[in-house]
């Protein structure tokens, strides 16, 4: 027992401070896009990293020994949210960090939906993949959405598919007229 709480309380260390570096990206992200966009008519990703680092920041005031993968998933869920609002609101064209940030927040509300079924609902005790789907995803998607604030370029080809697709269904549907 002993035991398994050291291999508890050092996940957790670890985890809070993965969180805390995802967090500080966030904050870069901000900081990169205010300097560098400032004085450009196209502040969408201003506005998109500002959104970012305050949804982030603000959850890292959540307390650790009550917070649920549910608490994290709505929260997701709250900021994708106020990015869509933040999409319908503005008049000039999105970004393309809109699609990715909507697309990255979407993964991790799912994995810790998943998570959460798993461990309360499912009452798991088991590590087994989805585990360490959980544990990779969260932080390879968080690193993703920070990489995509700085550079703002469509580098997993997600927008072009997107175009694509909605192309073929725009000329599709025309055809059916």
């Amino acid at each position: 027992m002993y035991y398994s709480r050291i291999k508890l309380t050092i996940s957790e260390t670890i985890g809070q401070s993965i969180g805390a570096f995802i967090l500080w990206g966030f904050l870069m992200a901000f900081l990169y896009t205010l300097v560098s966009k400032i004085n450009k008519k196209d502040k969408g990703t201003i506005h998109l990293a500002f959104i970012m680092m305050t949804s982030y920041f603000l959850s890292a005031f959540l307390d650790y020994e009550t917070v649920t993968l549910i608490d994290w998933a709505t929260y997701d869920v709250l900021t994708i949210g106020v990015i869509i609002v933040w999409g319908v609101l503005i008049k000039q064209p999105k970004p393309i960090a809109f699609m990715y940030l909507i697309l990255g927040l979407s993964i991790n509300a799912c994995l810790f939906f998943a998570m959460y079924y798993d461990i309360y609902v499912l009452e798991q005790t088991e590590v087994w993949w989805l585990w360490t789907l959980y544990a990779i995803g969260i932080n390879v998607v968080d690193l993703l959405m920070v990489l995509v604030l700085i550079i703002n370029k469509d580098f997993l080809g997600l927008v072009w598919v997107c175009n694509q697709v909605k192309a073929r269904y725009m000329n599709r549907a025309s055809a059916l007229k």
